[in-house]
């Protein structure tokens, strides 16, 4: 039996990375564990980026990775996060990378870009509220001033300023029955 790849959305936040997430799940039968079922986590408990807050994340991931492992081979694993370019960034995507490796799989990462303009316009959609989804165009404006996204190599870069969640799951499932013809 092949062994199903792991594939990790990445993107700017409100960019789609979860909606699409679960379009491409669907379509291929996976599983998604998209980066708010850490972050809200340990938000419930601590307040964002303290040495508490990055400690339970980091434990928590490791509880749905463990049992991510033990996910028949067949089913793809579908992972979201939001990574700025910079050197914490490689610790960040390193699980990724050992979820992988561990599994025997083939990653295939996905970074999704799009017009600013049309990121301040997702962040205002109501399914963002609740949890600790970003909502504040300003702070989006901030980060977008000051970082870049951290895309790793192969991966494929996707503007989808222009597609719905359904396109751009689409173009992401044509990648990979591209990669796996």
């Amino acid at each position: 039996m092949p062994v199903a790849p792991v594939i990790h959305i990445g993107g700017w936040p409100g960019a789609g990375k979860q909606t699409i997430g679960h379009v491409v799940a669907d379509r291929f039968g996976g599983r998604l564990i998209h980066n708010h079922l850490m972050l809200d986590a340990a938000r419930a408990i601590y307040a964002r980026d303290t040495p508490e807050s990055v400690a339970m994340r980091e434990e928590v991931r490791g509880v749905i990775f463990g049992h991510a492992l033990a996910l028949p081979r067949d089913v793809p694993i579908i992972l979201t996060d939001a990574l700025a370019d910079e050197p914490a960034a490689v610790p960040l995507f390193q699980p990724t990378l050992d979820l992988a490796r561990d599994r025997g799989a083939v990653l295939r990462v996905f970074v999704l870009t799009l017009s600013v303009a049309e990121n301040q316009r997702r962040l205002t959609d109501p399914a963002r509220r609740g949890g600790a989804k970003l909502t504040d165009g300003q702070v989006l404006q901030s980060l977008r001033d000051r970082q870049a996204l951290f895309v790793p190599d192969g991966a494929v870069v996707l503007d989808v300023t222009e597609m719905t969640a359904n396109k751009a799951g689409d173009a992401i499932c044509q990648w990979l029955e591209h990669w796996d013809a």
